[in-house]
């Protein structure tokens, strides 16, 4: 029991406590608030004690407020939860009291202000998409001055060397040894832009602006896997909608990220890879039977899955990493996709 003057002390505290604290009994009616309540309420002490706590809120929230109440007595645990109130977002701890019995008799709640964390959240937000997006503009920007400039010159210098070689044959000269020089010269060029086109798909997928994401995705895993040796199964719906660039390239950079660590990293044979779209959401998963790694130890994968998991993020949707050592990795990815669907 509390005495009088530790009444009083405690009292003090709650008042001097900046944020909303209310407490009332299990039928809602208010038995003690604070200064920071009454203030909030803009209603006496006296008016708002003896009074429904729910009468406090729009009836949406106090039926919202009231099922948590009720889940926090039967559980005898604190619940905590964010909601939007009066054009503020708040934090709210809603906590069962026992009496003297041992029995629940009243709750508690705490409400504090979070609106200011939440917009800065969502500032953070907006600036990472921001940095995202000039990510990928440079790597199209790059992708372009290759293809315009070195691929061009590349190619005029083949037909150079094409026609000299077809001038010493024309003269029936003794010029095998030269013959030789240009035709490795022609291989060497021909490797040179057969690696720059793979930079270029590195850097900015040829399609991805003007072919649906499927059939993107279907053509790079088809690429890859001639290219490494990799087995790749590639399944996806008939029918999905034309989804936004910002969030095909995020899709499209975890399918990227995937498979070159399923290669690199992983020593995989096979992976599986499965686009989706549901519900206003497009998923994909991306799964390989490679040696695997521990998802807690942040330093078994690199900096390109953390920053997968920020771009997913700053699109508002989740992504998820399900690895353990020996059994393969799984990547999943979906976003939010707010647009009808298109044939």
């Amino acid at each position: 029991m509390f005495g009088v003057i530790e009444l009083e002390l405690f009292r003090e505290l709650v008042d001097a406590c900046p944020d909303i604290i209310e407490l009332f009994d299990l039928d809602g009616t208010i038995l003690c608030v604070n200064k920071a309540s009454i203030e909030y309420h803009a209603k006496s002490e006296r008016a708002l004690l003896g009074t429904s706590i729910w009468n406090l809120y729009p009836p949406s929230q106090a039926a919202h407020r009231k099922t948590i109440m009720n889940k926090a007595v039967s559980s005898e645990e604190s619940i905590e939860f964010t909601e939007y109130l009066d054009d503020h977002w708040v934090n709210v701890v809603i906590t069962p009291i026992s009496g003297l019995s041992g029995q629940i008799e009243s709750v508690v709640t705490y409400t504090r202000d979070i609106t200011r964390q939440i917009h800065a959240e969502e500032q953070l937000k907006l600036v990472s998409l921001q940095l995202f997006t000039n990510q990928e503009d440079e790597r199209r920007r790059i992708a372009q001055d290759l293809h315009d400039d070195i691929g061009q010159s590349m190619t005029a210098l083949i037909l150079n060397l094409k026609t000299i070689q077809g001038q010493l044959l024309d003269d029936q000269e003794d010029v095998d040894k030269i013959v030789a020089q240009i035709k490795e010269s022609i291989r060497v060029v021909e490797d040179m832009m057969r690696h720059i086109r793979q930079v270029l798909y590195e850097l900015r997928p040829p399609n991805l602006d003007n072919t649906s994401l499927g059939k993107t995705l279907e053509a790079f895993s088809s690429s890859f896997a001639l290219s490494t040796g990799l087995r790749v199964v590639f399944s996806g719906q008939d029918q999905l909608p034309v989804i936004p660039n910002a969030q095909a390239t995020v899709l499209y950079r975890l399918l990227q990220e995937g498979m070159n660590n399923a290669v690199k990293h992983a020593k995989a044979s096979s992976v599986w890879i499965n686009l989706e779209y549901m519900d206003g959401e497009v998923s994909i998963s991306l799964e390989d039977d490679g040696q695997g790694f521990d998802p807690d130890q942040r330093s078994s994968y690199g900096i390109g899955l953390q920053g997968l998991r920020e771009r997913f993020t700053a699109l508002g949707g989740n992504f998820d990493i399900e690895s353990s050592l020996g059994k393969g990795t799984r990547l999943y990815g979906s976003l939010p996709v707010l647009i009808s669907p298109a044939v």
